[in-house]
């Protein structure tokens, strides 16, 4: 029996688990989120220091950040940790999705090579089932010009 072999199917590759795009995005949703956990740590110790003078640094900026943008550095850092926790999730499941289709895709290989193998053992068992004989070939003699037998001459009536 002979071995089919898949020119699509690179032997002796080594795979990487992550491709390189979703490597690129698990990296930047972690700087995101950890730019948000930043902001969250700065908005709580801003708010619970125990510091009565207002001219003190943090506690300063984080009021003029709160004033210009509505939100104190708790808030903001709450919505940017949201906002990298959802691409996260979304990287997550699109390059699952690319991870179970390569999955089904070499399974399905895999079944369409193993009933191609079945089909030649099946198509072998089947041709050695034949008896195979040595076959001389008949020497033929030359013969002898063979004799006709005469026919009969008519003869021309005048």
């Amino acid at each position: 029996m002979r071995k089919i072999k898949d020119p699509s199917v690179k032997q002796n590759k080594k795979k990487l688990p992550l491709h390189p795009f979703e490597l690129v995005w698990y990296t930047l949703t972690g700087l995101v989120g950890i730019w948000g956990i930043t902001y969250i740590v700065l908005g709580l110790v801003a708010r619970y220091l125990p510091i009565t003078d207002e001219d003190k640094g943090l506690v300063k900026v984080n009021g003029d950040f709160a004033k210009t943008f509505k939100l104190d550095f708790f808030g903001w850092g709450l919505i940017i940790l949201a906002i990298a926790a959802v691409a996260a999730v979304l990287v997550l499941v699109l390059f699952s999705n690319k991870v179970d289709r390569e999955y089904e895709k070499t399974t399905r290989r895999a079944q369409r090579l193993a009933q191609l193998e079945a089909e030649e053992a099946k198509e072998e068992a089947e041709q050695s089932e034949v008896i195979d004989a040595e076959v001389e070939p008949v020497k033929e003699e030359p013969k002898a010009e063979e004799e006709k037998p005469e026919e009969p001459v008519e003869e021309k009536a005048e």
